[in-house]
């Protein structure tokens, strides 16, 4: 009777882990919402969901590849699909933030900086294609049919290089708007607001990219085929942790919220700023900017 090795029962506790610690932030996410999902607030909640799913569907596959070609097959479409689909909605985050941080006069698609960023996820199009046709998804001939799941070297290499260059990019967008702001970031009546957030988005940035290297760099050090639990956990590892980072960096403390709802209202000659403020929950804050947005 086959029983599960050591390396199966440390992925299976890291993944119901994971899988419990997205259920708590989706969940808090959800128990928080008041009033209308923003598109800001829909991307949180869409990249927390494919977190979530990606996961399971992880859980699930590792622990019923050994011998299963589907299950193995499945495994290895979660990784290329749903995991770089997850990703593709953290930099949409990413280029939402830029472009809220940025504080724009002109709409979204009259931004140079938010048309690039949006043209610079199209080549994941091909990347998609480009792991499926490098693929290395196989199931052993010999006892107890492990099943692998990787890439060959030139799909690791690629996204593994265009994945860290894109965050390492928002990164330094993130860097540049929180040491050396604009004017309008300046004289805006939520300049220290902004200023928090461009901090608190180049750490996830960071982590992110630190973890796309740790996640393709184990494909590449096993020449392109690990075993299928060792890329789902590691993958699952990845969404994971981004999405705890995110929903810190999208949460404020008690005394900050205080802090800007005085420096928010401050100003005599300006026009009203409405400020909602809502437990666990980002501040929004509802100015001519918010109403310009598509």
């Amino acid at each position: 009777m086959y029983s599960p090795d050591s390396l199966e029962i440390i992925s299976e506790i890291l993944m119901v882990t994971c899988i419990t610690a997205l259920s708590l932030v989706f969940g808090r996410k959800i128990a928080s919402i008041e009033g209308p999902v923003r598109y800001i607030r829909g991307l949180l909640l869409l990249l927390y969901g494919l977190s979530w799913a990606f996961d399971l569907i992880s859980c699930m596959s590792s622990s019923t590849n050994n011998g299963n070609y589907i299950s193995c097959l499945v495994g290895f479409f979660n990784c290329v699909i749903l995991h770089t689909v997850t990703k593709v909605v953290l930099y949409l985050y990413f280029t939402e933030k830029a472009y809220i941080i940025s504080v724009p006069k002109s709409n979204r698609f009259s931004s140079a900086l938010y048309v690039c960023n949006l043209c610079m996820l199209i080549p994941y199009i091909g990347f998609i294609i480009m792991m499926v046709v490098y693929r290395e998804t196989l199931v052993s001939a010999d006892y107890p049919f492990f099943c692998s799941i990787g890439y060959q070297m030139p799909a690791s290499v690629a996204v593994l290089a265009y994945d860290f260059c894109i965050n390492i990019m928002f990164a330094g967008v993130f860097i540049k708007y929180a040491y050396w702001p604009n004017t309008g970031q300046q004289t805006s009546h939520q300049s220290s607001l902004l200023h928090m957030m461009a901090r608190r988005n180049i750490i996830v940035s960071i982590t992110s990219a630190l973890m796309t290297v740790a996640n393709y760099g184990v494909i590449i050090a096993f020449s392109g085929s690990p075993r299928g639990l060792v890329t789902m956990t590691i993958s699952a590892i990845d969404v994971t942790l981004v999405a705890g980072v995110v929903q810190w960096a999208t949460s404020h403390p008690a005394v900050e919220i205080q802090s800007l709802e005085k420096l928010l209202q401050r100003g005599n000659n300006d026009k009203t700023v409405k400020l909602e403020i809502k437990q666990h929950q980002e501040v929004v804050v509802l100015t001519e900017l918010a109403s310009q947005r598509v």
